[in-house]
């Protein structure tokens, strides 16, 4: 049986193959909060289960209250959904209508399996490993008549970022020509201090903008599947016409609620980020046969010699309980790419180890 997966975080897939405890596997395939949940979220969970035989709120209505008050918007420019991966096929479902999608490459699989499921077309930029595409290269797509962009910013999976000012354009001459945006920024609150900003707090300016946001990263609520959309009023009540119903469950719900509160947990992740990544890629390129490469989020892209395919990597690397993506499945890349997220010191340690190890 194959460890091939489409995505990483698969814990489960190296209990099935291997005969490893899940619980047991260091996963760097999963670029999520490096301690995890909050303890407030996991109390709401516990406190939450006594209600498991009711309904969730379909419209997630405390959570959405939440959240406006978290962005300074009101409860009527979210949607909230199970995981940012079901607003992408909502998104979809409205946007492939009008006409193609244009997305940069490599960047997040489930952007294009998302548009295809709803028959829809692609357009694609040139490869960009090292950076993310110019606004020209964006807005050529646009000229060959893309109607709907997806932008990951900080991008999946080399962490590079857009400046604001070529983002704020890129939106401007949307805007103008009616071009649906998907911007999707799950990884921004982990992201170098400085090095992005945020447009979810100006959803009101663009009348196709949507921001995707998702309590899997920078939370660690990733197994709860719960993420939200933000965008104009007019536009998320598009979107959330097309919603499933009771799409989001009750403690999830209540987990976020908790999770949105603890400001702290995700300040410490981000402290946490910021002095091991530094490390990290010193410890790397240390090794001689590995590249990594600097991106702005909580993990790396990294780059190595022809000695190992990724896809055997990943195995060596599982059979010692530490799981990496192999990034031979992204379009644009090859199989001389993996994935690592930053986690702790000690977790951070144990792959240089390993990796020492392989390369001897």
């Amino acid at each position: 049986m194959s460890l091939s997966s489409p995505h990483g975080g698969d814990v489960w897939l190296v209990e099935r193959v291997l005969g490893l405890r899940a619980e047991s596997v260091i996963d760097f395939s999963s670029n999520v909060n490096p301690y995890g949940p909050s303890p407030k979220a996991i109390k709401a969970l516990l406190n939450g289960i006594w209600m498991l035989s009711a309904y969730p709120d379909d419209g997630a209505e405390s959570l959405k209250e939440r959240l406006a008050e978290h962005y300074g918007l009101r409860p009527s420019n979210f949607v909230v959904g199970n995981g940012s991966t079901e607003l992408i096929y909502t998104f979809s479902m409205l946007a492939v209508k009008e006409g193609p999608a244009g997305m940069h490459i490599p960047t997040f699989s489930e952007y294009e399996r998302a548009v295809r499921a709803h028959e829809g077309t692609c357009l694609f930029t040139r490869p960009h490993v090292y950076d993310q595409p110019s606004v020209e290269e964006l807005m050529e797509l646009m000229d060959l008549g893309a109607r709907s962009l997806f932008l990951c910013n900080p991008n999946n999976p080399n962490g590079a970022v857009m400046r604001p000012q070529d983002v704020e354009e890129l939106l401007q001459e949307a805007d103008k020509r009616g071009v649906y945006v998907l911007l999707d920024e799950d990884f921004v609150e982990l992201a170098d201090e400085g090095s992005t900003k945020s447009f979810a707090s100006e959803v009101e300016r663009f009348n196709r903008l949507v921001v995707l946001r998702s309590f899997s990263k920078s939370h660690g609520l990733a197994g709860l599947r719960v993420g939200y959309a933000i965008a104009s009023e007019g536009l998320a009540e598009k979107l959330d016409s097309l919603r499933v119903r009771w799409n989001v469950s009750l403690l999830a719900q209540k987990a976020a609620v908790a999770a949105l509160e603890d400001v702290e947990h995700v300040e410490a992740a981000r402290r946490l980020v910021k002095l091991e990544k530094p490390r990290l890629i010193k410890e790397l390129e240390g090794l001689g046969w590995l590249k990594p490469i600097y991106g702005y989020a909580n993990f790396l892209l990294v780059e190595f010699k022809e000695r190992f395919r990724s896809p055997d990597l990943k195995a060596e690397l599982a059979r010692r309980g530490l799981l990496i993506r192999d990034c031979s499945n992204f379009r644009g890349l090859t199989n001389k790419y993996i994935r690592i997220a930053v986690k702790r010191p000690w977790e951070n340690e144990l792959l240089i180890r390993a990796l020492k190890e392989l390369g001897d």
